[in-house]
């Protein structure tokens, strides 16, 4: 029996009248956030496709107020790593929606981060509990300091409050069972003081102390690669001190994350957009994608030589410079479609004798 061209296309228009009315309810983890004029729209997101070449391949876009476009090619697929892209993802501080609404969304795409905990924040109002903490732990997430209490280290008068601070971070968390080795300074600063390096040195054999979107493993950024003069200008290796004692910009002890909050606070007051706005939603995207992708300029044929940290706090929408829950599973699953091995601090180790960081289990 013949079908007529009429029926075929009346029964095509039908199912996208279908699609159109119930898209937006599905889940939001199959789709690319854009907005009617797209402030990037030659940005490429996975293999060669831009969100113009979405548009022009027909991949459905709603008329709703936020547009998105559907891909779901190869969903139910295993997606083959890559091992020449790597990205560390950290959350700060404690907050509750760590555990309700960022764990469930990287539990779906099979990734962990590392959740560097102010141990005053837990039991807070906003804060984990101890139980949520350690069942992050248990399910392995990687745990580690961020002090005991959150508290800006270079605004501190007396350096016995200071390793107060750094050490009390460290005991809090081994009194409940977990063995921190990495540190990360309340809102990254202390870097460049020498005895706020020291203190954190006597505690922990690694820290956190500044920013850059990219993290070089052997610390030589500008040196080597001619990249971002102001954090890497005169290391050749992870030392923290030069030879006249003062201390090296990135090191050990001054490993450099991108803060997703800080962007978007930029973000806002560049453009004076609503802060969940689609237009800066689909800004942080593209920022997001830049960053990562960027790595892609210094690792060569297996040679890891830079890897992003991805700084997060809070995973919602009330306030200012937090991630919504749409924008981060869209970032999420956005390493997943792309292949990118997603690591702990944990997964990162530090070879002594080089002087470097490394990735465990691969040569690099």
């Amino acid at each position: 029996m013949k079908i007529s061209v009429n029926l075929v296309i009346g029964l095509f228009v039908g199912l996208l009248i279908v699609i159109n009315g119930n898209l937006i309810s599905s889940n939001i983890a199959s789709a690319v956030l854009i907005h009617d004029n797209p402030v990037s729209s030659n940005i490429v997101y996975g293999e060669g496709l831009s969100l113009e070449s979405l548009f022009r391949n027909n991949y459905y876009m709603d008329n709703s107020e936020t547009k998105l476009f559907v891909d779901d090619r190869n969903s139910s697929a295993e997606k083959e790593k890559n091992y020449d892209k790597y990205v560390v993802l950290m959350f700060d501080r404690g907050y509750k929606n760590i555990i309700t609404t960022a764990k469930p969304i990287l539990d779906k795409y099979g990734f962990k981060a590392s959740i560097f905990i102010a141990c005053d924040y837990i039991e807070s109002a906003k804060g984990m509990n101890w139980d949520e903490v350690r069942q992050l732990y248990l399910d392995g997430y990687d745990i580690q300091s961020h002090g005991s209490e959150h508290k800006r280290l270079t605004d501190v008068q007396s350096y016995d409050e200071i390793a107060s601070i750094v050490s009390g971070g460290k005991e809090c968390l081994e009194e409940h069972g977990f063995s921190p080795t990495v540190f990360q300074a309340p809102y990254n600063k202390g870097g460049d003081d020498p005895v706020i390096v020291d203190t954190i040195s006597k505690y922990f054999d690694l820290a956190f102390t500044g920013h850059s979107e990219l993290m070089f493993l052997n610390c030589d950024g500008w040196e080597n690669f001619g990249y971002d003069e102001k954090n890497y200008y005169g290391t050749t290796n992870c030392n923290p001190y030069f030879s006249d004692g003062s201390v090296t910009p990135t090191n050990k002890f001054g490993i450099k994350e991108w803060s997703h909050d800080r962007e978007h606070s930029r973000i806002n007051e560049k453009f004076k957009e609503e802060p969940h706005s689609p237009e800066v939603s689909q800004l942080l995207f593209d920022k997001f994608v830049q960053v990562v992708n960027d790595q892609s300029l210094f690792n060569k044929q297996g040679a890891i030589n830079a890897i992003p940290i991805i700084g997060y706090h809070e995973i919602k929408t009330d306030d200012s410079v937090s991630t919504s829950p749409e924008l981060f599973e869209l970032e999420i699953e956005y390493l997943y479609e792309n292949g990118f091995q997603v690591l702990t601090m944990d997964d990162l180790g530090y070879d002594e004798y080089q002087e470097r960081f490394q990735i465990k289990n691969i040569n690099a």
